[in-house]
């Protein structure tokens, strides 16, 4: 340890001594290169191919049915019976397509407004003569009511948000619909404020 702290103090030391001459170095002379610039034509652009059309993959082929192919196995395993597995999904799946909550991609038939209850303009926007826009999305019911209506985005924000929420959970619309069946959707729809 002592040696190596000895080796850094000498070398610290070496490296700041002071040069005492200053050696001028010879001085090349400066090398000169002449650019010369080929003139050469443009090349023509080549055409471009056609383009080529993907070919759509081949379907896909269906999961083989396991009933057909267990059906001359026996084995008396109760673990491994494939009835349970061959059941109706209806069975599997209980009531859960009551609680399903669909979106207007989904639903056959979309839910149309019936009844609009009066938008109240809101006062200090209607004396500052200030338009604007809120999206509102909506869970509609299975029998037509607003259920739950949330802001989207507006224009000047917060402005016209709770004229419009106010408004549209009054309205009335003709049920969506999915396989012939009302079904609660959440739709989105666009209230502008306008002094028309």
């Amino acid at each position: 340890m002592f040696f190596g702290a000895l080796l850094m103090m000498l070398l610290i030391i070496s490296i700041n001594k002071k040069v005492e001459e200053k050696k001028e170095l010879p001085k090349e002379g400066m090398r000169y290169v002449k650019m010369k610039k080929n003139k050469t034509p443009p090349k023509a652009k080549p055409k471009p191919k056609p383009k080529r059309h993907k070919r759509k993959a081949p379907p896909k082929a269906p999961l083989p049915n396991l009933g057909a192919a267990l059906s001359g196995l026996e084995m008396n395993i109760p673990e491994l019976a494939t009835d349970n597995m061959l059941g109706d999904a209806s069975k599997v799946l209980g009531d859960l397509d009551k609680d399903t909550i669909m979106n207007e991609n989904t639903v056959d038939v979309k839910p149309k407004v019936v009844s609009r209850g009066p938008l109240e303009y809101p006062k200090s926007a209607l004396r500052k003569h200030i338009k604007g826009y809120v999206i509102v999305n909506l869970l509609i019911g299975e029998d037509g009511s607003v259920e739950i209506a949330k802001v989207l985005d507006s224009s000047p924000a917060g402005v016209f948000d709770s004229a419009a929420l106010n408004g549209v959970r009054s309205w009335r619309f003709s049920p969506a619909q999915y396989k012939g069946k009302a079904v609660k959707i959440w739709a989105k729809q666009k209230i502008r404020f306008d002094f028309d």
